[in-house]
């Protein structure tokens, strides 16, 4: 990614417009996802802010904004590169006006801005100061153009809009609305630490507004920083969707147990299976620097111990990491799409592909078979996938069965569905299946 700083304020739109230009094009050149790019990038602390909420919007109506693009400037890519996806970012603010809150000189004259202190050519700042001023002129005509194809309507690949409407034909609309949603800040808080009553009570100390989500979760209506949360950096609480909340309690966890956390990084699960007992955990993962991420965050919440194992290694070869032991519980939280988390995640839907969701499942398949293996007579398997495509959940499941025998299918959530509320955070799509293994299997 380009280090050099254009020459105009930091503090500017127009300096933001230019650095999210930037981190987009990492995204879609790169196909490195947006946590990875926003973390790789050089962005003045000021800015920061501002150019995170640009590409989050970005990303989340690029499909939208390129087919506008492209109604207004022509349908092949402009040169240079950095010119094309300018006008596309500044697009996207304008679709979003309502919440991005940019007034429409604003953003025409510091996308200019932007364009000159890039160094483009007249032609260029012309070219983005007439496409933007047609826009805001013809804005009624030219999205009554845009809502006559689903894909630009929604802002989703024209396969994922299909797959969704074909396995959901009563709520698909529902769930692609649902994915365009900005997602809420939901915390975990750490029992270990303090209560949910404490953590409430800091939150109003603080001045921020916290409601409570079931048994452990908190809600700020008004998403800040990590670093303005009070108690995260003294490991009080963690972020983490209400949905993915579900996965620690379903295991039936109890001090001295042995369980196996796959996949596990980030860590979010992870740290709250040691919040709940005092177990003998193995974390397991194949990505070395997502693993140190996992060791961070356990530490910030004061769950390293001598009884937690780091493993880097493949979850489908367990022959290569297992230790001989077997484990009374087994989390499998297996590599996905990801489908059920695009409103936190947006840029999945550009990053993957349609055969993605086939080999996605054909790998959850070797991973699960494998962990079976080494799961104890009377021990328990969750399966979980952040997914909403049934070969990634119900097929998945189905597909076991038929491999495996001795397994006793216990009562799960199954297929939970993204939620949308007027009054609360809602949560993320998720699958859970949760299989024992008979006492004689």
């Amino acid at each position: 990614m380009k280090k050099n700083k254009p020459n105009c304020p930091e503090d500017s739109l127009a300096f933001a417009l230019i650095e999210s230009v930037k981190v987009v094009t990492f995204v879609l050149e790169e196909g490195r996802s947006l946590t990875d790019a926003l973390e790789l990038a050089d962005i003045p602390p000021i800015a920061k802010g501002a150019v995170q909420d640009i590409s989050y919007t970005a990303m989340r109506t690029w499909g939208r904004a390129y087919a506008l693009k492209s109604l207004l400037a022509g349908h092949k890519r402009l040169n240079p590169l950095d010119l094309d996806v300018l006008l596309t970012v500044t697009l996207c603010l304008a679709l979003e006006a309502d919440r991005v809150r940019y007034e429409p000189h604003t953003l025409v004259d510091q996308a200019v801005s932007a364009a000159a202190a890039q160094r483009h050519t007249a032609g260029g700042k012309n070219l983005i100061n007439a496409c933007l001023r047609r826009y805001f002129r013809e804005i009624d005509e030219l999205v009554a153009e845009l809502d006559q194809d689903p894909r630009w309507i929604w802002s989703f690949p024209g396969w994922w809009i299909n797959k969704v409407r074909k396995q959901y034909p009563d709520r698909w609309e529902q769930l692609l609305a649902h994915a365009n949603q900005q997602p809420p800040l939901t915390l975990r808080v750490n029992r270990r630490r303090a209560s949910q009553a404490e953590a409430l009570a800091a939150c109003e100390v603080a001045g921020m507004e916290a409601v409570a989500v079931g048994q452990w979760g908190l809600w700020l209506p008004k998403p800040v920083p990590v670093s303005r949360i009070p108690g995260f950096a003294e490991g009080w609480v963690s972020v983490q969707d209400a949905g993915a909340q579900q996965a620690a309690t379903l295991l039936e966890l109890k001090d001295g147990l042995r369980v196996l956390d796959a996949c596990c990084a980030p860590g979010g699960k992870t740290g709250h299976l040691l919040e709940i007992a005092d177990v003998e955990l193995t974390a397991l993962d194949a990505d070395p620097e997502r693993l140190s991420r996992v060791e961070d965050n356990l530490s910030r919440l004061g769950l390293l111990s001598d009884r937690v194992q780091m493993v880097c290694d493949d979850a489908s070869q367990p022959k290569r990491w297992w230790d001989g032991r077997p484990y009374d519980l087994i989390l499998a939280d297996v590599p996905c799409s990801a489908s059920g988390v695009v409103r936190r995640h947006p840029d999945i839907r550009w990053l993957r592909r349609e055969n993605d969701v086939a080999n996605l499942s054909h790998l959850q398949g070797k991973i699960v078979d494998g962990l079976w293996s080494l799961l104890k007579p009377g021990g328990t398997l969750l399966i979980v996938t952040c997914s909403i495509f049934e070969e990634e959940g119900g097929l998945l499941v189905r597909n076991f069965l038929k491999r495996h025998k001795h397994v006793i299918v216990e009562d799960a959530p199954g297929l939970v569905f993204p939620e949308m509320t007027a009054d609360g955070p809602g949560q993320d799509g998720f699958f859970y299946a949760k299989l024992k293994k008979a006492a004689h299997g």
